[in-house]
């Protein structure tokens, strides 16, 4: 029983039960009270036949009053006008009912007494007790049904029916809501022990929905930074392997002229590996502030430094743009594109421009472009065309991943257009 009150099921069923079983009582206690008139058929007519004779009487004079009393003697009905009545004491739900439907018909009478006789013979079993000029009027009749079938085994049988059946119908209910919650606390442990599993079907409540979703995106994202990683430690082992053989031979052939150039020039290649792979595991752009930049700016400055260090690139656009971002991680994205393209071609050009509001920067080189059903390939980590451009050493094909996500945490878009005759064009969309 603990367990399944620690349970969202058993919990909910609890207070489902707690609810029901109020709901019981508070209708014995309504159908139990006492306040209002009793619904028809009884007393009303018992009532209605006494009413109107205390209301003759009322009006009538004081010798008249005896002829009326015995005019209403009926076999059911025994009045008489008296001044010491013998009072009954038993209340009942009937005289309680008979007592309310009276007030109710003679609301100027105040003092009136019924009271359940149990001396009486059959007939006489309520006694009505009516204070009249010094004298009392008491009637006594009989029930015209027995005692008030408000509490019978049907009326038990059918309140406990609704609570069950609200509780059964509520238990059901619940378990449909909490099925999907369970399904993805299922996932969630199977995830924990197998990375490669179907996603979670989203279906429930919104907020059950929205869970799976977010359960969803998250493994997604997972399973992608997983596979990422793999690949880039695999693709780090074999990389290295071929700059580490080199040094080895340079050592063990004892070519002391040429061996620290060799180490030198290997052990560059081997720190741009490892730099390019610290950066793409990094994925700090969000940790640097955003701030007003002068995008024209930085672009042409950026140019102008190439530029002096012998490089053929030129920028073409207006002298100012500005930009709210990180500007750490722009001029990072800048200097990946202008460092592609400067490689694979011979001439650069970066041009930008504002259109409506959209800022759009291309760099464009003369290279060997790339095939057309690889240009999206090309954006994924590790991967390199060596087949269109010749590979590059210390390479390890980060450069545009790492473009492609500084400029996604921008709201842009990042695309990669072949230029006729040859060339090709990265073009990077601030919205």
């Amino acid at each position: 029983m603990r367990r399944l009150l620690s349970t969202t099921l058993g919990q909910i069923l609890a207070i489902i039960g707690c609810s029901s079983v109020a709901t019981f009582l508070l209708f014995i206690v309504l159908l139990s009270y006492f306040g209002s008139p009793p619904a028809p058929p009884w007393p009303w007519q018992n009532a209605y036949r006494v009413a109107g004779l205390v209301e003759s009487l009322r009006g009538a004079p004081q010798d008249v009053r005896n002829t009326i009393v015995a005019a209403v003697r009926r076999p059911d009905l025994s009045v008489r006008l008296t001044s010491s009545p013998s009072a009954c004491s038993r209340q009942t739900l009937d005289t309680h009912d008979f007592d309310a439907a009276l007030r109710a018909e003679l609301p100027g009478i105040t003092d009136l007494a019924v009271r359940a006789c149990t001396s009486h013979k059959p007939g006489e079993t309520i006694q009505v007790l009516v204070p009249l000029d010094g004298q009392t009027l008491e009637i006594l009749t009989d029930r015209t049904s027995g005692e008030p079938g408000r509490f019978t085994g049907p009326f038990y049988s059918a309140l406990i029916f609704l609570c069950v059946g609200v509780a059964a119908m509520s238990a059901w209910a619940i378990s449909r809501v909490i099925r999907p919650l369970r399904q993805l606390s299922e996932q969630a442990d199977a995830f924990g022990r197998e990375m490669s599993i179907a996603p979670i079907e989203e279906h429930g409540p919104l907020e059950v929905r929205r869970a799976a979703h977010a359960f969803n995106l998250m493994q997604e994202r997972i399973m992608h930074s997983v596979q990422n990683r793999t690949r880039m430690l695999a693709a780090i082992s074999h990389d290295l392997r071929t700059p580490l053989t080199r040094m080895r031979l340079h050592i063990e052939t004892h070519r002391t002229d040429i061996v620290p150039d060799k180490l030198i020039q290997n052990i560059d290649i081997m720190q741009s590996m490892i730099t390019s792979a610290l950066a793409f595991l990094a994925s700090d752009t969000d940790r640097e502030t955003r701030e007003w930049l002068d995008l024209g700016a930085l672009i042409s400055t950026l140019c102008d430094e190439y530029a002096e260090g012998g490089a053929a690139i030129r920028y073409d656009g207006p002298e100012q743009i500005r930009f709210f971002c990180r500007p750490e991680a722009i001029r990072r994205v800048l200097t990946n594109l202008v460092d592609n393209a400067l490689h694979f071609g011979r001439t650069v050009t970066v041009s930008a421009k504002v259109l409506d509001g959209a800022i759009q920067v291309d760099v464009s080189d003369d290279g060997p472009g790339i095939p057309e059903d690889r240009l999206r390939d090309v954006i994924e980590p590790f991967v390199r065309l060596d087949h269109a451009r010749n590979d590059r050493p210390g390479s390890m094909g980060l450069g545009l991943s790492i473009v492609k996500e500084i400029v996604q945490a921008h709201n842009g878009t990042l695309r990669l257009i072949n230029r006729h005759p040859s060339g090709l064009t990265a073009r990077v969309s601030f919205s």
